[in-house]
């Protein structure tokens, strides 16, 4: 273990592991009395991700520790405990964390991170009482870390030594981005699916020397997006070239950035400042903007230059990398218009998919859907979703109109099956209402007993109103669902 490459920080908690298990007598230090000295450290990001996760530090620790006071001990201390292989996992595990997150050292956030990655011999017990995971956590950090705290290393020379300074801080208003290789190391993106193509275009052009920033020109919902959250994503998994191995890729929020600049020339400081950063980061920072036809008007009421005018010298220089995303009519409209600004800009065209692709990247995405809805769609079932998103809502691209359906026809399944699953057990309490109600009236005369008849009849239209209501909310499922319940 490299002690040079952890904070004071980190050397206290994997001290206090060591006295944790000295207390509980224990042979080795554990992942378990790691996770307590963590939990247990005051003035952390620990703290800042278990309040983002609304897990209490007491309930952890306490847990922890009654789970330590059943593990065999020792009937004396000894001073000089090993660390088992098991924690050095950790500690090697928590070296990478602090390289995905950009951090100069180790800090306790990134061992608390090794703690719960799912490869670490944390024990199942503790993984589900405290409930917590790696994705958790990195969402946590994704809604809560500033971006000002992201940092780079500095290129390195020939010799090996340092080019320049150890690390840049890319601060300031890289608070109005968005962090999609967070987003993506957290979970949150959808598999990118049948874009590749697009995809290694995309690289091919960020690699340039100069006219190094593309743009995706497609319609509305053909995947514009999803390109580039599948980057973010090859970043975070180390599958883009060495030169972008390790980049941020970060979406600029437009509507932050001209809000509230209130005085002439405020949006036009914000927006030259966040372009600053970016060149000052060497690289490192990949910036996506999201309707990018946006920026040859952002900024430039009052009198003040457009944001395309402030950032067209770094586009020309290759000092700054820049994803767009736009529709045809818009690029033709706005930013074709530009010359200068159309020039800096590579285009890929991003074309909708046809039946099979849209097939295939439906079903790529597929699980999503089912772990929301808790249900499982049939391969008949995608494939009419595509079909019939081509054939009656053509108006619309896929595969976002298909997704939609799927997702739609997840939902009222759900609402349904929920509705029906209720009203089953009512309707067989009814039926044996009903059959005891035939029971009473059974060879008697209607127009003698007429309160025992009303009751029949009675209770007979409530069950009819409900078998009504059910087919009409149901269907032909219904059987279906009775069927299941017994």
């Amino acid at each position: 273990m490299d002690i040079a490459s952890y904070s004071s920080d980190s050397r206290a908690v994997i001290k206090n592991a060591r006295e944790v298990a000295g207390v509980f007598r224990h042979p080795e230090i554990e992942v378990e009395h790691l996770l307590v000295a963590v939990i247990r450290h005051e003035g952390s990001e620990v703290e800042s991700i278990l309040n983002q996760l609304g897990k209490s530090r007491a309930f952890i620790e306490s847990v922890v520790e009654d789970h330590l006071k059943e593990q065999s001990s020792r009937s004396t201390a000894r001073e000089n405990l090993s660390i088992a292989p098991s924690v050095q996992e950790v500690l090697t595990q928590a070296m990478e964390e602090k390289a995905k997150l950009y951090d100069p050292l180790v800090e306790p956030e990134h061992i608390f991170i090794a703690i719960f990655d799912p490869k670490s011999k944390l024990s199942p017990y503790l993984r589900d009482k405290i409930d917590i995971t790696k994705e958790n956590i990195y969402r946590a950090i994704a809604d809560s870390k500033s971006v000002a705290e992201i940092a780079t290393t500095a290129p390195v020379s020939e010799e090996g030594r340092p080019a320049g300074e150890i690390r840049k801080d890319v601060a300031g208003t890289l608070r109005y981005c968005v962090d999609l290789t967070n987003q993506a190391a957290a979970g949150e993106f959808d598999p990118m699916i049948g874009r590749e193509k697009e995809l290694q275009q995309m690289i091919q052009i960020l690699l340039r020397r100069r006219k190094n920033s593309p743009v995706l020109v497609g319609g509305a919902g053909v995947g514009k997006s999803a390109i580039v959250e599948g980057f973010a994503q090859a970043v975070v998994d180390n599958g883009v070239p060495k030169a972008l191995d390790g980049v941020k890729v970060m979406q600029v929020d437009m509507g932050s950035l001209v809000a509230g600049a209130k005085y002439k020339g405020e949006f036009e400081e914000r927006f030259k400042t966040l372009v600053g950063e970016v060149v000052k980061s060497g690289g490192r920072v990949v910036l996506f903007i999201d309707e990018i036809h946006t920026i040859t008007s952002a900024g430039s009421g009052g009198g003040g230059m457009d944001a395309a005018n402030l950032i067209k010298p770094a586009l020309a220089r290759g000092q700054i990398r820049l994803i767009g995303a736009t529709t045809e009519e818009e690029y033709t409209k706005y930013l074709e218009k530009d010359k200068a600004l159309d020039r800096r800009f590579e285009k890929v065209k991003v074309e909708p998919p046809n039946e099979e692709e849209a097939v295939r990247i439906v079903r790529g995405v597929l699980s999503k859907y089912e772990e929301h809805h808790k249900i499982a769609y049939t391969s008949e079932a995608v494939e009419g979703a595509v079909k019939y998103a081509r054939r009656y809502l053509s108006e619309r691209n896929l595969p976002d109109v298909a997704l939609d359906l799927v997702d739609e026809a997840g939902s009222e399944f759900s609402v349904k099956e929920e509705f029906a699953r209720n009203a089953i057990p009512q309707l067989t309490e009814q039926i044996s209402e009903i059959e005891k109600l035939i029971g009473v009236c059974e060879g008697k005369d209607p127009h003698k007993d007429t309160e025992n008849f009303e009751k029949l009849q009675t209770a007979y239209d409530v069950f009819s109103r409900g078998v009504d209501r059910l087919h009409g909310f149901w269907g032909h499922r219904l059987e279906v669902a009775t069927g299941a319940d017994k």
